[in-house]
């Protein structure tokens, strides 16, 4: 007797209609067809999504720094000059856009999405009408879109302060200046957002810089506006101003970065990275680069305004 198995052949039942491969599909087709039919007539009809992804930039390397000129604003012009001073001060070539304008407002409309809000517009727009006054100058789109970047800040979210970054590139787009480089530096992002080669370097350094620059760009403005109701000879404070400012940004200008030691730094060998940011972080508190220069302009806001008012509590003040 054979061990081997047989293997079943299946056999037709007589009471059954077998259905052939091709009626099988045509029956597929037929439910597939009235799936979509049904889905369609519910409004459930299944669309082709093109999810957005950020455009590919020209980046800004280390060796455009010399060429290129860093773009930016929003703030009032106290800060806007000191923060000129600052990454001047790191070695970069900076220009802060002027003040935006009804004109700017209607270039953002105009370039923009629909429906944003009254800052997007002015900012968004102020970008494009300064980059059109350099194409006025006799720059070519090609030239300021090489020369120039634009840096700002950024979040994440959906929120309006969200969507800047958007709203930049897209009115840069629709205005010819499709290309054009927006450099973002955001909260989360920490105290180092930049790559070894990155032209702009937002590392510890920067965000000091920036920092100094916004808090005496406060003070400043306190001061001033502190001063000026009580002045006898009018435009007197903004004189003064515009004295002390001129100062403070050549304070800033002149101001170079610490850095350890290089005889140090090979002594401490892995720890010198962590002893150079320790070693900034004591220079910015114990640094005597901005106090004596704080000092002097204290006496010189005092002087001004014991002559115009006559009284040395108000200088105070």
């Amino acid at each position: 007797m054979s061990t081997q198995p047989v293997e079943p052949k299946a056999m037709p039942s007589a009471n059954l209609v077998q259905i052939g491969n091709s009626i099988e599909d045509a029956i597929q087709e037929r439910l597939r067809e009235e799936r979509e039919r049904l889905e369609r007539e519910a409004g459930f009809a299944k669309r082709e999504v093109h999810h957005f992804k950020k455009p590919v930039e020209k980046p800004f390397t280390r060796e455009q720094r010399g060429s290129t000129t860093l773009l930016f604003g929003g703030l009032t012009w106290k800060h806007e000059k000191l923060v000129h001073g600052a990454l001047e001060g790191l070695g970069y070539r900076a220009e802060a856009v002027p003040t935006p304008n009804v004109r700017a407002f209607q270039t953002g409309k105009e370039y923009g999405n629909n429906g944003q809000c009254n800052p997007t517009y002015f900012t968004v727009g102020n970008l494009v009408q300064y980059l059109q006054s350099l194409e006025e100058q006799g720059l070519t789109k090609q030239e300021i879109i090489d020369r120039y970047v634009f840096f700002t800040a950024g979040a994440c979210g959906p929120c309006r302060f969200g969507m800047y970054e958007a709203e930049y590139r897209l009115a840069l787009r629709n205005s010819g200046f499709d290309g054009f480089r927006v450099l973002l530096f955001q909260q989360s992002g920490g105290l180092s957002q930049s790559d070894a080669e990155a032209g702009m370097e937002m590392n510890l350094d920067f965000f000091l810089g920036i920092l100094n620059a916004l808090n005496c760009g406060d003070v400043m403005n306190e001061v001033a506006y502190a001063i000026r109701p009580y002045e006898t000879t009018g435009g007197e404070t903004d004189r003064i101003l515009d004295e002390t400012m001129d100062y403070m940004h050549e304070v800033f200008r002149k101001k170079r970065p610490w850095k350890l030691d290089e005889g140090m730094a090979k002594y401490l060998g892995g720890f010198s990275d962590t002893a150079e940011y320790i070693g900034k972080f004591v220079k910015q508190l114990k640094g005597d680069e901005y106090v004596p220069a704080l000092e002097r302009l204290f006496r010189r806001w005092s002087d001004a305004a014991m002559s115009s008012t006559g009284s040395k509590s108000t200088a105070c003040a």
